[in-house]
């Protein structure tokens, strides 16, 4: 019975050779981030003026969605198709113009009258200033593709597989001066810095349809979906400058290796490509 077994399958993997295809794929397309990580700012504003007893207390908080694993995908698929309803592949791909920017701060009027009594106080929580990054995303995904093909140009196919993820993120963070009432002032600060980790792994699957313009080549659309979250382990300060002057040799350090942030970088969209097939 084994042996029997054995044969039936080692005649099935014959035949599965004796139609098997090698491809490849090329695609671009574009992907919007799909994970929840946000940007908080709380600031507050006191005003007390001592003269007419008046005491007014304003608060605004607002959150920013970051686009993390949003970009335009640029990649190249290679692939083994056993029969036409079976295939195997492996997907890389990375992102392009995957750079964000995002302001926050509010321009109050500190200019108060000399004749008046006026005290007050101000200060924030989480993010205030210019904000920009940049993503840097390589991932590879082997993956199992069941396909059918009803029509005789068309074919409809489904995939999924781990995808095998690799993040460096960029931020410059640049926050305003500010002259207070009193004479105090608050000094212009800039930060670079980049943060990197190790592979990561996460799933992608796919969704998508072939049409065939000839014997080798098909044209392809997909709806492609990846959920991961990357951990950051590293990071160094690149530039660090106060009012336009560098003050990166006054800081203790610029590197940080034991970072342990997760965030998440799942991000959806859709890619449209060529295939070529070699019979």
């Amino acid at each position: 019975m084994k042996k029997y077994i054995l044969l039936c399958f080692a005649g099935l993997c014959i035949y599965g050779l004796g139609h098997a295809q090698l491809y490849v794929k090329g695609y671009t397309g574009y992907a919007f981030a799909t994970g929840s990580e946000q940007l908080i700012s709380d600031e507050r504003l006191s005003l007390r003026d001592y003269s007419a007893e008046i005491y007014t207390d304003e608060r605004h908080t607002s959150s920013y969605r970051m686009k993390l694993g949003q970009g335009v995908n640029l990649g190249l698929s290679i692939g083994y198709a056993l029969n036409k309803n079976i295939a195997f592949e492996i997907t890389g791909n990375t992102q392009l113009f995957s750079k964000f920017r995002y302001s926050k701060a509010y321009e109050w009027d500190f200019t108060l009258d000399p004749e008046t009594n006026y005290y007050y106080s101000w200060n924030f929580m989480g993010f205030f200033g210019d904000l920009e990054y940049t993503n840097t995303m390589i991932q590879v995904s082997p993956q199992i593709v069941f396909m059918s093909n009803p029509y005789s140009q068309w074919t409809f196919y489904l995939k999924g597989g781990p995808d095998f993820i690799w993040i460096t993120n960029k931020q410059k963070s640049q926050t305003p001066p500010i002259d207070f009432p009193s004479g105090s002032y608050w000094a212009s600060e800039l930060y670079t810095a980049k943060y990197s980790g190790n592979i990561n792994t996460g799933i992608q699957c796919s969704f998508g349809t072939e049409y065939k313009l000839s014997k080798n080549i098909c044209v392809f659309a997909e709806l492609t979906a990846v959920n991961v979250n990357y951990t950051f382990k590293r990071s160094k300060i690149l530039r660090y400058e106060v009012d336009g002057e560098d003050k990166l040799s006054t800081l203790r350090s610029t590197e940080n290796n034991d970072l342990d942030d997760r965030m998440s970088f799942n991000h959806a969209g859709i890619n449209v490509g060529v295939k070529c097939t070699f019979r």
